[in-house]
């Protein structure tokens, strides 16, 4: 009995030692295999939501009747494009420049897709093109992944491959709100970036609007005594317009005391979708040029901008609008009612903009 004792401690002490040289000698090579099968799990749900939303895509603008092989080929073409950022070395004018690179990338597309779906409408036009843009976003994103897998793969870099594997979930839960999104798009419902412009909408009240800027409408009524112009994108089609245009026009032409800007934001973790919260300066999102413009012509005419929000996660922000967000348009309307009454005089001339994609929303 001692004696298999001792063979039982021994081979105890033998796989111990064997464990511990294999670890040291092959342990990171052994992670590095687990890490990369863990990135290329993640590569192929991305290959996978980028598939479908290409199919969405082509089964939208085949919706209009056109050639099927041209149809393809031009989505293909376009899901490859991009737009190519301008030189910031020499800060002055980068936002005029970035500014007509985006202008130009959007008629770009917008053409294209005209092509794509003869005879469709302008809000037709808009939607395709947020679902193009879906799809561009997601072929991006699995390209990136692609790289740095195959990269990591060929050197065997593991710490490239511990910085791809700590932004896969961010990557993933941002892959999952676009895909999420699809749907919404192909239906035509309101998605939760649109809380601004429901918003403006609303406080319209069945005022007729103008078009003051491309795809951006100008709505005048009057609210406890105030001027209100209401500025939003033009709906139904999933447009987000040109609002900082809108308002430095607005602004220069027609003096006002204030301006408030009601756009959705993302919230932190732990806080409620649909929580309503204020705040000062422009909320608007994007690349910072409609920001810009508000900020310029509100500094140089000493015009104080007030900012109310609607906070919900980054897939409810780009999916259908949930309950809990619509819930908040009453309660975001009185914080911008409350806010002109306690920031404004009576006659004075008040602009509120509602920020956002007009998705649905007329």
């Amino acid at each position: 009995m001692a004696l298999i004792g001792t063979d039982l401690s021994s081979l105890i002490q033998i796989a111990y030692f064997g464990t511990f040289f294999i670890l040291m000698f092959y342990g990171q090579r052994i992670q590095v295999s687990m890490m990369l099968v863990s990135v290329k799990k993640n590569l192929g749900k991305l290959e996978k939501l980028r598939g479908q939303a290409h199919t969405a895509v082509l089964n939208s603008a085949l919706r209009f009747k056109g050639d099927k092989k041209m149809v393809e080929t031009r989505i293909d073409r376009l899901t490859g494009s991009f737009a190519i950022t301008p030189v910031n070395m020499d800060p002055a004018g980068v936002v005029g420049k970035l500014e007509h690179v985006l202008d130009t990338y959007d008629e770009n597309l917008r053409t294209e897709v005209k092509t794509i779906a003869t005879g469709a409408t302008d809000a037709e036009v808009n939607t395709l093109s947020n679902q193009m843009e879906i799809s561009i976003g997601l072929d991006q994103m699995y390209r990136v992944v692609r790289h740095f897998y195959l990269l990591a793969r060929k050197q065997g870099g593991i710490l490239a491959l511990y910085q791809l594997q700590m932004a896969m979930p961010q990557i993933m839960e941002e892959a999952e709100a676009y895909s999420s999104a699809i749907s919404a798009f192909e239906k035509g419902e309101p998605i939760g970036d649109g809380i601004g412009p429901l918003i403006a909408s609303k406080m319209a009240d069945g005022a007729q609007p103008s078009e003051i800027e491309q795809d951006t409408l100008m709505y005048e009524t009057g609210i406890d005594g105030r001027n209100v112009l209401l500025v939003k994108a033009k709906g139904p089609g999933g447009s987000v317009g040109k609002p900082g245009i809108a308002v430095e026009k607005l602004i220069e032409t027609k003096n006002p005391s204030l301006v408030v800007t009601v756009d959705a934001a993302l919230k932190f973790e732990g806080e409620n979708s649909g929580e309503v919260a204020e705040g000062v300066g422009a909320a608007i999102g994007g690349p910072g040029v409609d920001r810009y413009h508000i900020e310029q012509s509100a500094v140089k005419h000493k015009i104080p901008m007030i900012a109310i929000v609607v906070k919900m996660s980054n897939k409810e922000a780009i999916s259908q609008m949930t309950q809990q967000v619509r819930l908040a348009v009453d309660e975001a309307i009185r914080r911008v009612k409350n806010t002109i009454d306690a920031r404004s005089k009576f006659g004075d001339t008040v602009i509120v903009a509602g920020i956002g994609n007009t998705m649905g929303i007329p």
